[in-house]
C-alpha cells in the first residue's frame, strides 16, 4: 500500500483513529449535525488559532469529532495518537478545561466531553501532557459549530 515505510507507520494510526470516529458520525440519530477538526502538533497557537492548519500530515496527531445533538447539546469525540501512556489535558481553547484522556500503550486514545452551551461559533481546542512539554501539545484546527 505505502512505497515508504516511515510514511506507512505514520498513516496506521491515523487510519485506525478515523473508524471510531467515523462510527460516532455513522451513529449520529436523526437530526444531529458534525463537523471536524484536525489536532495539529503545534506548541503555540492563539485563541482562534489562526495559524493552525492540516497541511503537514506528519503533524496530525488525531481528530475532534463535533455533534450537535437534536436537543441542540453539543458533544465532541477526541481521538489521538501520541506518546504512550500519558494524560493530556484537553481544553476548548480560552474558555474551559473539558477532561482529560489517556494514551494506551501504543499511543491511540479517544475521550468524549459535552460542550457549554454558550460556546462560540467557531470551536477550537488545545491538549496537552502536564508540564506542558514542547512537541507534545496539540492545536486543533478552527472548526465552525455544527
Amino acid at each position: 500500500m505505502c512505497s515508504l515505510p516511515r510514511r506507512c507507520r505514520l498513516l496506521l494510526p491515523l487510519i485506525a483513529l478515523t473508524a471510531p470516529l467515523a462510527a460516532v458520525s455513522a451513529n449520529a440519530q436523526g437530526g444531529d449535525r458534525t463537523a471536524e477538526a484536525f489536532l495539529v502538533r503545534q506548541d503555540f497557537s492563539d485563541c482562534g488559532n489562526s495559524d493552525v492548519k492540516a497541511d503537514d500530515p506528519a503533524r496530525i496527531g488525531g481528530t475532534i469529532l463535533i455533534a450537535r445533538r437534536a436537543d441542540g447539546r453539543l458533544h465532541a469525540k477526541v481521538g489521538i495518537t501520541a506518546v504512550p501512556n500519558t494524560v493530556y489535558h484537553v481544553f476548548l481553547k480560552c474558555v474551559r478545561p473539558l477532561g482529560d484522556l489517556k494514551t494506551e500503550d501504543e499511543g491511540e486514545a479517544t475521550a468524549e466531553f459535552e460542550l457549554p452551551a454558550d460556546a462560540k461559533p467557531v470551536l477550537t481546542f488545545d491538549m496537552y501532557p502536564e508540564g506542558a512539554p514542547a512537541g507534545q501539545k496539540f492545536q486543533s484546527t478552527p472548526v465552525k459549530q455544527p
